[in-house]
């Protein structure tokens, strides 16, 4: 079983390192980044914590083969277009793709078991009910107080492990998979409502900052411009200006241009100096002004571009 305590000042290699998720974190918010990953992982099961101290929107695939369950211990993020409440635990299901935008300072508590072993022992124990949320619902509104016993629980030991790495061996980790086989169950059986996608202009609001992030990806290193996504979606800019605003909390040339600027570290930590300078990977990305582009990075990431470490030739 992997146990390990991290810290970073890259997101994408924080988004890296959680085993199992194929995921890319772009960072949001202006300032050098800091974070920290404690995991637990094994072959069954799953449990993560992590802490980052600017905004980032996070997006990619949940592990096949899991149910995964994630909770908020402090700032709200907004995960798949809803915005979770401390109430709240959002689900993912076998591999299913996700967009979360996370606030600055955001802590979030991650669980995941096998999903077929967990289905066998559901069926034995849920109402058709929650046997049917179980297979639908992408958020569980539970009580308060069951969320606190239930950290209460898995804290502990998940601490204890990775404080004493010496002491994982087949019984601890029997007896930390049934902790959280025993807490998905409590999770099911005693959630008080189902929080259904909200209809209304937040819900049309994510879908359009969802789509804008689907074209911008199949563009390739094409960049888009604000009017290119008006037109894929047939919106005005005062729309999309608006959506932006209430999902990411920035315009959306600012968002954009911040993906941008991310694909530029991406590609500077990926290659050598020797193969690609980084005039040429600033270009590839739109940025034609290189002067404002070293500013904008360094505003974003609290280093200039020349200063972001290099692969080795």
């Amino acid at each position: 079983m992997l146990a390990e305590v991290r810290t970073f000042n890259d997101p994408q290699q924080h988004a890296g390192s959680i085993q199992g998720w194929r995921q890319v974190y772009d960072q949001l918010g202006r300032g050098c980044l800091t974070s920290e990953l404690r995991q637990l992982s094994s072959d069954r099961f799953q449990i993560f914590q992590e802490v980052l101290d600017k905004r980032v929107v996070q997006r990619g695939y949940a592990p096949k083969g899991r149910l995964c369950a994630a909770m908020s211990l402090g700032c709200a993020p907004v995960v798949q277009g809803q915005q979770v409440g401390t109430h709240s635990v959002v689900l993912l299901r076998d591999g299913e793709e996700f967009v979360l935008h996370a606030p600055e300072g955001m802590h979030f508590f991650a669980l995941n078991v096998d999903a077929v072993r967990f289905a066998k022992l559901a069926a034995f124990e849920l109402s058709d009910d929650q046997l049917k949320r179980l297979k639908t619902t992408s958020q569980l509104s539970v009580d308060d107080a069951l969320l606190l016993r239930i950290r209460q629980r898995i804290q502990p030991l998940f601490r204890h492990l990775l404080e004493q790495t010496d002491a994982i061996n087949s019984t601890a980790e029997k007896m930390l998979e049934e902790e959280l086989l025993g807490a998905f169950l409590d999770l099911f059986s005693h959630a008080t409502d189902e929080v259904r996608c909200r209809r209304g202009n937040f819900a049309v609001s994510a879908y359009l900052v969802k789509r804008c992030q689907e074209l911008i990806d199949a563009s390739g290193d094409t960049p888009l411009s604000i009017l290119d996504l008006c037109e894929h979606l047939r919106v005005s800019r005062r729309t999309l200006q608006n959506s932006f605003q209430a999902v990411t909390g920035m315009r959306p040339v600012e968002y954009l241009r911040n993906l941008r600027l991310n694909a530029v570290r991406r590609r500077l930590i990926t290659t050598s100096a020797c193969t690609h300078n980084i005039s040429e990977i600033a270009m590839a990305m739109g940025f034609f002004h290189l002067s404002h582009f070293a500013s904008h990075y360094r505003q974003l990431f609290g280093e200039s571009p020349s200063e972001t470490l290099r692969a080795m030739r």
